[in-house]
């Protein structure tokens, strides 16, 4: 009779463990809406983003400090992804950047004001999935243009920048599946390439400041859902 107990003991213990273990797998197995399957698929993100100007000042400069504080603004946008491997990825990431960014002349503040639309074309390198989440590292180009009209500005006491401008950006995240979708953290750095400051003899404040050159640089945290 005790062995007889035992062995439904043992029995139950082993059932107990495998639904334990069924339980796991349907875990581990989340569908994350498919996307993975899918060679081209579609998001929204939203973005927050810590920004400032690099700053090169004229030779004839002889004045105080110049300086440009981190300012916070805010994003948000849509992806085209494509699956090119199991793990790689190329996305297409248009998004409305919202950048009020100070420049600071002698403690006096100069409010660079854009709002623009930045189109990244990036490579995305997945590790392979552990549980519900995989790590990956994204870089890439990004192109963006300010689409605030030019009657927003004066251009005897605002800096004037150009319109587009190119960056380079590389940052790290993790896809966390879930059951319909799956959302991604991200933190990237965006570094512009070229002069931003805008060349025009009409442009009374550039041309009177100690500013010869502005590259625009920022840290952006961002949460993807597809």
């Amino acid at each position: 009779m005790k062995c007889w107990g035992r062995y439904v003991i043992c029995c139950m213990a082993t059932l107990l463990l495998a639904s334990a273990a069924v339980h796991s797998q349907q875990r581990y197995q989340r569908w994350g809406g498919g996307v993975d399957d899918e060679y081209l698929h579609f998001g929204f993100s939203f973005h927050y983003i810590n920004a400032d100007y690099k700053i090169d000042l004229k030779d004839s400069w002889q004045g105080g400090s110049v300086t440009s504080p981190f300012s916070h603004n805010v994003g948000l946008g849509l992806l085209a992804d494509a699956r090119l491997s199991e793990n790689v990825n190329l996305r297409l990431q248009p998004n409305l950047r919202f950048m009020n960014i100070d420049v600071k002349i002698d403690d006096a503040a100069h409010k660079v004001q854009r709002s623009d639309i930045g189109i990244p074309l990036l490579l995305k390198f997945k590790s392979d999935r552990k549980t519900n989440m995989r790590g990956y590292l994204i870089g890439g180009g990004e192109l963006s243009f300010n689409v605030s009209s030019a009657k927003r500005y004066d251009r005897n006491v605002d800096i004037m920048t150009n319109r587009a401008y190119l960056a380079y950006t590389a940052g790290i995240g993790f896809d966390i599946y879930f059951d319909y979708f799956k959302m991604s953290p991200e933190i990237r750095w965006v570094q512009s390439v070229g002069n931003m400051l805008h060349d025009s003899p009409n442009n009374t404040f550039n041309n009177d400041s100690p500013l010869e050159r502005l590259y625009m640089r920022s840290f952006q945290v961002s949460l993807y859902f597809e």
